[in-house]
């Protein structure tokens, strides 16, 4: 096994340890701002994803990718979209995001769809099978895409980086001899 292997084989080893809380894992109380960016920057640190700023909250709120907060406090439902945007904005424009938010609650709760979400999530974190609880098929398979997606954004970046420790990419100088 080279190095390269043997680096990125312990970055997913250090992901599949990361377990994404389900909803009725997120405090019962509303929470501040701060609080909100602490919980899930704790949670998604591992994962190399940017990390969660209060200017970004205040983005969400203003282009309305998530609602107000009332009285400075979040709830349970901005926490979990919060947290769905801090993983999927590498790999989708937040319009997207919001409107793959918004089909996946057509039907369904938001709980019910955050926690399918946080299934597959974790399992492909594992590379395992998700537990068979099915929103609807199209619903499922557009999580689960999604999910796809990210993980292996998520592994590619972690690839790339070990590859360019181990071996730095030539400058080439110059353009062709004529």
């Amino acid at each position: 096994m080279t190095q390269s292997q043997a680096q990125f084989d312990r970055f997913k080893n250090q992901v599949s340890k990361v377990r994404l809380p389900h909803w009725d894992e997120f405090p019962d109380m509303e929470l501040y701002a701060d609080q909100v960016i602490g919980l899930v920057n704790d949670r998604l640190r591992p994962l190399a994803v940017t990390p969660l700023t209060k200017a970004m909250i205040n983005n969400y709120v203003k282009k309305g990718i998530i609602t107000a907060p009332v009285k400075k406090k979040y709830s349970q439902n901005q926490l979990a979209a919060v947290t769905v945007i801090s993983l999927l904005k590498g790999s989708f424009a937040l319009p997207t995001i919001r409107a793959a938010i918004d089909q996946a609650t057509v039907n369904n709760y938001p709980k019910a769809a955050y926690d399918r979400f946080v299934d597959l999530f974790n399992a492909a974190l594992k590379e395992e099978a998700a537990p068979k609880t099915i929103l609807n098929p199209a619903i499922d398979e557009l999580l689960k895409q999604a999910v796809d997606t990210t993980i292996g954004r998520l592994k590619t970046m972690a690839l790339l980086m070990v590859l360019q420790e181990q071996l730095p990419p030539t400058k080439i100088k110059g353009g062709p001899k004529k």
